[in-house]
């Protein structure tokens, strides 16, 4: 039934590598997409009747993608998202937000509803961050009603010659057993196998720039004379080894000669990350790392040589792709073929409740915690994504404690810590379990700017006085009392200005007098991934002699060429402007505004706020109080979709305007600025709904800091004994 058509959409696209397995099988692309525009001119290039959207798949509505496959009913949805967070070319930061990108994956996969669905990895994604992130996709793909097959496939056994340990997943909506391919190292098609680097490559080795891609690296004189020093399937020697003119302190796998007889090692993506030629002093050409890839000759890529080897590194193996389309053909057609279920698959059934995907042992020291003031559970939520074990969290109200104990299995006290009987209480919980670190926000509307206003008329309103900023000492009490060797305190920046200072200097002094050494910082949590302009205060405190974790900014408001710019609201709210969202996720339920409120949104133009004075004459007035409408900042702003959001703040009122619906957010929308997972659930009124989510630390910050926390302690870094790497890549200095 090969000539029977069979549609498939490309995701995270890339230069194809996927893309011609698939078509190599039978199968027609409805639809590709991926954000490199070089990635984009290739497959234009090559398939040029094809659509290709050069676009962020946050940003891709389900609407857009239904514009373009009509009326076809797709078969299978291929693609594998960006691997930097997982991968072990990358510095394993589980707080990136491109380790998130498979949710917007699981999202068109459940609205197109294809018969089957080919998800591809790295083999960081299975084993990284003790498994916690694969065990969250295969949760996410079981979740929309979809039975999981997935294996870690060598392409080496499939006819590629290159040692590559790729996960797949295959999602199905039948019951039947999926079987991957047959190890083999045979051909598909015009798809060429090869058994080792020489075959693939040799015929190369004295062609120029005739031939497409075949552009060699001008490499300068030192390092064409340490190639020369690498024997064929060898490494560079060490570094003491060599004459001192040519020495570096770090190597790492670039210098690395590949064997004629032999498989190459992973092709990974980098101008100079290609490996050195086998005979030649040298790294490869664009070309030979396709051939390697077993890409075909007639394939051409766009772009200078930079994104060339990117594209090609990127990508999936053709050979492997086509095998395993093959097996997905016959399988949607429900065809008998030849498959095997290799000896690491697992194939997993919808409404299993035992996991097979269980969170591995950490490597790593797990940190215990407690979170004071917690509310819902921000800082809780991103301290357990970084991999840290919460023992005990404490609230005063009593929808935030409901809404707490909904997400988590650990324990939440309802409890006033404004009293030292009780901050006793808690101090002795945490000390039993020996805890390694307290978190928490203790209420700030004291020194808020928002909680300000409302004493601008208020004769001798003393900041020092307010019973709410007596809780930042309960919490300074409870931190003592714990004996814990960490702390980290979150409030507004406001509480720098509290009596002139004083106010903060008296806190550090307590702790200081109790052992802890202390810094403090004011941090923006767009700078860390969250889609919104958010500063911080944030203390740290700890007993020991270790760095502070205070980690490197990862986005730019104004960014050079190699760094992030600021995440925008559109990544995150794109696919909730769809109607049929509204109720479908947790707390997605658009507020019930008049039609006077909302004719009133209607006039605040995108990014900007309402200037009343152009409103028509009916929308002037309140319709409640009949008094003149006020321009407040917050409740008439509209967000922009190309830029972070404003702060969210607590308060039913107090959420935005939607970007493009004239309406203000969801608590969904604004939980996912703050970047909560879609599972999390707010409880009670709307109201606190509001305020739980306003009031929250963001979790992807909270898991920022997480992860610099462990990488200190287990590395047991000091200002000495941290490596100028680690200082510049991770920790603020």
């Amino acid at each position: 039934m090969k000539n029977k058509k069979h549609y498939y959409i490309s995701l995270f696209t890339g230069a194809g590598g996927l893309d011609i397995g698939f078509k190599e099988a039978g199968f027609k692309g409805l639809l590709a997409s991926d954000i490199m525009p070089q990635a984009k001119d290739t497959y234009d290039f090559n398939f040029p009747d094809e659509t290709y959207l050069l676009k962020d798949i946050r940003k891709l509505s389900i609407a857009e993608i239904k514009s373009f496959i009509g009326n076809k009913k797709v078969d299978v949805i291929i693609g594998g998202p960006p691997c930097q967070g997982f991968s072990n070319m990358g510095n394993k930061n589980s707080a990136d937000p491109r380790n998130m990108l498979f949710e917007s994956y699981v999202k068109i996969v459940d609205a197109i509803r294809p018969k089957c669905f080919v998800f591809e990895n790295v083999k960081g994604l299975y084993t990284m961050f003790e498994g916690r992130y694969f065990s969250q996709v295969v949760k996410a793909f079981l979740s929309i009603g979809y039975n999981l097959h997935y294996s870690m496939l060598d392409t080496s056994n499939y006819g590629v010659p290159q040692k590559r340990e790729r996960i797949f997943i295959v999602g199905t909506t039948s019951d039947d057993q999926f079987l991957f391919p047959e190890h083999s190292n045979t051909s598909y098609g015009t798809i060429k196998s090869f058994i080792n680097v020489g075959e693939a490559i040799n015929d190369l080795t004295y062609k120029g720039e005739e031939v497409a891609n075949h552009i060699a690296l001008n490499h300068s004189e030192v390092v064409v004379r340490r190639y020369k020093l690498i024997p064929e399937g060898g490494k560079l020697p060490k570094p003491e080894e060599l004459p001192e003119d040519i020495r570096r302190k770090n190597f790492g796998n670039t210098y690395t000669r590949l064997h004629r007889n032999e498989l190459s090692s992973t092709i990974v993506p980098g101008n100079n990350a290609l490996p050195v030629h086998p005979v030649l002093n040298r790294s490869l050409t664009p070309r030979e790392g396709a051939r390697i890839q077993t890409f075909p000759d007639y394939y051409i890529f766009k772009g200078d040589r930079r994104s060339q080897c990117i594209q090609v590194g990127n990508a999936v193996p053709p050979l492997i792709a086509a095998k395993i389309a093959d097996c997905v053909r016959h399988f949607i057609d429900g065809e008998a073929y030849n498959g095997i279920m290799p000896d690491n698959s697992v194939f997993v059934k919808t409404g299993v409740e035992k996991s097979l995907c269980k969170v591995r042992k950490a490597k790593r020291a797990t940190l215990k915690f407690g979170d004071l003031f917690c509310g819902a559970g921000g800082f809780t939520k991103g301290l357990e994504q970084a991999g840290l074990e919460c023992v005990l969290g404490a609230e005063f109200n009593e929808y935030a404690v409901e809404a707490y104990r909904k997400n988590f299995t650990h324990e939440c006290l309802q409890i006033d810590l404004s009293t030292e009987e009780n901050q006793i209480l808690v101090a002795e919980k945490l000390k039993r379990q020996k805890v390694d670190l307290v978190v928490g926000g203790p209420p700030c509307q004291g020194f808020s700017i928002f909680g300000n206003r409302r004493f601008v008329n208020t004769k001798n309103h003393d900041l020092t006085k307010d019973q709410r900023n007596n809780l930042v000492y309960a919490f300074a009490n409870i931190v003592v009392r714990s004996e814990t060797p960490w702390f980290i305190m979150e409030n507004v920046p406001g509480i720098l200005s509290a009596h002139n200072g004083e106010y903060v200097n008296t806190i550090k002094k307590y702790f200081n007098e109790h052992g802890y050494r202390t810094e403090h910082r004011i941090i923006n949590a767009a700078d860390y991934g969250a889609p919104q302009l958010r500063r911080r205060f944030i203390l740290i405190g700890t007993k020991t002699d270790f760095a502070f974790p205070f980690p490197k900014a990862k986005y730019f408001e104004n960014p050079e060429s190699w760094q992030h710019p600021y995440r925008t609201v559109e990544e995150v709210l794109t696919d909730l402007v769809d109607e049929e969202t509204l109720g479908k996720l947790k707390n997605h339920r658009a507020p019930s505004h008049s039609k006077i409120v909302a004719e009133r949104f209607s006039y605040i133009p995108e990014g900007g706020k309402m200037d009343v004075e152009l409103l028509p004459e009916h929308l002037k007035l309140g319709t409640k109080t009949g008094k003149p409408v006020a321009n407040f900042s917050h409740v008439f702003a509209r967000l922009d979709r190309k830029k972070p959001s404003c702060t969210i703040v607590p308060g039913h009122n107090a959420l935005p305007v939607h970007p493009t619906l004239n309406r203000t957010l969801t608590v969904r929308e604004a939980a996912r600025i703050q970047t909560f997972p879609d599972d999390f659930e707010f409880v009670g009124p709307i109201i606190n709904q509001c305020l739980q989510v306003g009031n929250a630390f963001p979790c992807i910050v909270a898991q920022t800091f997480g992860e610099r926390l462990r990488t200190v302690i287990n590395k047991e870094w000091n200002d000495e004994s941290a490596t100028h790497l680690a200082k510049k890549s991770m920790l603020e200095e």
